[in-house]
């Protein structure tokens, strides 16, 4: 019968494979908030000024390795990301664990315009958006070109991934149609910017959906339901 060794036995080798092994993509919400601090008055008996502060809110938990050993905390599996968005200091400096060539990125259903200190961190990144909000025509066309080292975008089409026609050409996108994944959560649908153009030109050509291609980016034709 073969002989199991505790882990701390086996060779230094296999102990760094095996913690890689650990570390997969999730997706990591990241958001801001604020609160305005007091400051000591300049002038004796004269109204403190106020400063607005910044905050890191993160509701992911340290990724399990990080809190076994020190071991896996030397293996540079995850870095301290992030802490830009922080104004604490000190004891009360701020930071989120990401491995930044894996973990999706998610800043929540704001704008982007509050992260653009890390934009060029950010490697792969979650959106979720209505194509029919002209505010996302001109956040595309400011906010996402700082994020010049995308590699992959996943976007959930709140209003149907349908109205999305086009989007891949009408808008602007840091990375290729190919490393757009478009996601309808109506339906559960998951295609990429490739397949979602070629599969709405198709039904176009059949006449199940009419052509949006040359509307004002503020107005996304309705279409009729799609047959099942």
């Amino acid at each position: 019968m073969s002989t199991f060794h505790p882990f701390p036995r086996l060779p230094i080798e296999l102990r760094i494979q095996i913690w890689r092994m650990t570390v997969e993509p999730r997706t990591v919400e990241i958001r801001v908030g604020g609160f305005y601090k007091d400051l000591e008055p300049q002038v004796k008996d004269e109204p403190a000024d106020r400063q607005y502060v910044q905050y890191l809110v993160n509701a992911t938990p340290v990724p399990a390795p990080l809190q076994t050993c020190q071991e896996a905390r030397n293996l540079g599996l995850y870095q301290r990301s992030m802490s830009e968005l922080s104004d604490l200091t000190g004891d009360e400096k701020q930071y989120v664990w990401l491995n930044l060539d894996i973990d999706l990125i998610y800043f929540g259903r704001s704008g982007l315009a509050k992260f653009l200190q890390v934009a060029p961190s950010v490697k792969r990144l979650k959106l979720v958006r209505k194509i029919t909000e002209e505010w996302f025509y001109q956040e595309g066309a400011s906010e996402l070109r700082h994020f010049v080292n995308l590699k992959e975008v996943h976007i959930v089409c709140k209003d149907g991934m349908r109205e999305w026609y086009g989007a891949t050409t009408d808008h602007y996108w840091p990375c290729g149609p190919e490393n757009l994944i478009f996601i309808d959560p109506h339906d559960g649908q998951v295609l990429n910017g490739v397949e979602m153009e070629a599969k709405f030109e198709e039904m176009e050509r059949m006449g199940l959906v009419i052509s949006i291609h040359g509307f004002d980016h503020g107005y996304r034709h309705r279409v009729p339901p799609i047959p099942h």
